[in-house]
């Protein structure tokens, strides 16, 4: 077979194609410091590589679900702490004006304390957590009580506000005001209790300082259920505090996973880079030579 200039001339420009495109593959890896750029460099890889950023994705997104629920649970909490010391003030202030000894203005005076408490109560009922009611269930862009609920009806929502926070688990963040507060027209819930506090202040006779006795232990009653409430909330998060963990350790061995699959070994991206050079360059250096001469070559 006659091997011409021609094929000789093709054969190599095909080699030096094929050193150009391996040096280009190994160029771009060292800029990209990835070994896949594209689905044609491995297609199992790449099917592996989407996989993981779908699971890191959902990942991310259940760790902000599980981090938003914790500060709700955790305003909740300081809500509830807030409650407690204000029940744990008007049974001091119960056993102060219980007595027959207590004087007519000294009375007046926690009379005016009793009713800047219960309005600091209805306001606490009406926290919002990022512009959302706690206690209204799933109304949450509703207010709950009204300015005086002990004498004044209302209703609230007893839905549950859940936070997805793992595939298929769900967690409540709410916490119903009727557990906390009482519910509307319950005599013994905190606002009644309260209210009828205000108004036994106001009986200076000996049924008056009785009903102020009676008071103490229906204010113990409403605090064991805050305490009750807040233990529910303390559940809760650490529940959401080792989810966190959990999700956190999950995120950091995807994104391991993601980088051994996606990411280029570079000592030997560099070990290789190197070679295709110097191949490459052989190439050039040997095409030189072998297609130097012309026809004027062949003419002399």
């Amino acid at each position: 077979m006659r091997i011409t200039q021609s094929m000789m001339s093709s054969s190599m420009m095909s080699n030096l194609q094929n050193n150009f495109k391996r040096l280009d593959k190994y160029q771009e890896q060292m800029m990209t410091n990835r070994r896949l750029n594209r689905p044609s460099d491995d297609p199992v890889g790449v099917a592996s590589a989407l996989q993981y950023r779908a699971e890191i994705s959902s990942t991310t997104k259940f760790e902000e679900n599980t981090e938003d629920a914790n500060s709700w649970m955790a305003f909740t909490d300081s809500v509830l702490t807030e409650t407690t010391s204000i029940i744990q003030r008007l049974s001091e202030l119960a056993v102060q004006g219980g007595t027959d000894t207590v004087p007519s203005d000294a009375r007046n005076n926690i009379a005016q304390e009793v009713d800047q408490l219960y309005k600091q109560l209805v306001s606490l009922g009406n926290s919002q957590f990022k512009g959302k009611y706690i206690f209204n269930g799933e109304r949450v862009n509703e207010q709950p009580y009204p300015s005086d609920p002990a004498n004044t009806a209302y209703s609230l929502d007893q839905g549950e506000v859940d936070y997805q926070i793992g595939a298929g688990i769900y967690i409540s963040v709410n916490l119903l005001g009727d557990k906390v507060f009482g519910a509307s027209g319950d005599a013994a819930g905190l606002f009644a209790v309260v209210d009828s506090f205000k108004s036994a202040l106001n009986d200076t006779s000996a049924a008056g300082t009785q009903a102020i006795q009676d008071i103490i232990p229906q204010l113990q009653k409403n605090l064991e259920n805050v305490i009750t409430a807040q233990a529910e909330v303390g559940g809760k998060q650490n529940r959401l505090e080792f989810t966190m963990s959990r999700l956190g350790d999950l995120n950091l061995n995807y994104q391991s996973l993601q980088s051994l699959t996606e990411d280029a070994d570079m000592p030997s991206v560099i070990t290789e880079l190197k070679t295709a050079e110097s191949i490459y360059q052989a190439s050039l250096d040997t095409m030189a030579r072998i297609i130097r001469p012309s026809l004027l070559d062949f003419l002399r």
